[in-house]
């Protein structure tokens, strides 16, 4: 929401439709990447046996009847990100590049907020929010330079408190 009261959204409209630059998307494109390189489609990568440790499976043919028999959820596939950015310190290069590759959808999604609400050339207060801005190295700093490098005036805040204690409070101020 920019001073005037304009508001905007990019992405986020959830995995169905659109949920580019999220611990969801990381955690699917590293699903895809292991069964590419179990069948040859795709590099040798390291996501093969942290992922399946961190499911508690063995083996692929175990991956796959945990994929089709319903063994994961929407917030279990957002939930491997995490483990995707420790394979990624791990200098995994399919990790790297998954991370680096919604790093740059994030940032789209970002900018077009801040073209959408006339932003760029001014100076206005950005709060990323999300588990996934733990990852320092491999998102969030890629992230940030990215921000900066086209928003000059941006102030990258951490987040102090709830998100729905300042819905409360615009809710309060139009009351």
């Amino acid at each position: 929401m920019n001073e005037s009261g304009k508001e905007a959204k990019a992405t986020g409209w959830d995995y169905i439709l659109g949920d580019e630059g999220s611990g969801y998307e990381i955690g699917r494109k590293a699903l895809k990447a292991i069964m590419k390189a179990y069948d040859g489609r795709g590099k040798e990568t390291l996501l093969t046996k942290t992922i399946l440790e961190s499911l508690n499976i063995k083996d692929i043919s175990h991956y796959i009847i945990w994929a089709y028999e319903g063994g994961y959820s929407k917030e279990k596939i957002a939930s491997m990100a995490k483990t995707v950015c420790k394979t990624a310190k791990l200098s995994d290069d399919v990790s790297i590049k998954i991370l680096e590759e919604e790093a740059q959808e994030a940032f789209v999604s970002v900018i077009t907020v801040v073209k959408n609400l006339d932003l760029v050339d001014k100076n206005f207060d950005l709060v990323l929010v999300g588990k996934l801005f733990k990852c320092k190295r491999y998102f969030r700093d890629i992230l940030n330079k990215k921000i900066r490098d086209k928003c000059n005036g941006v102030n990258i805040k951490p987040l102090t408190n709830k998100p729905v204690e300042g819905a409360i409070k615009i809710a309060l101020d139009y009351l």
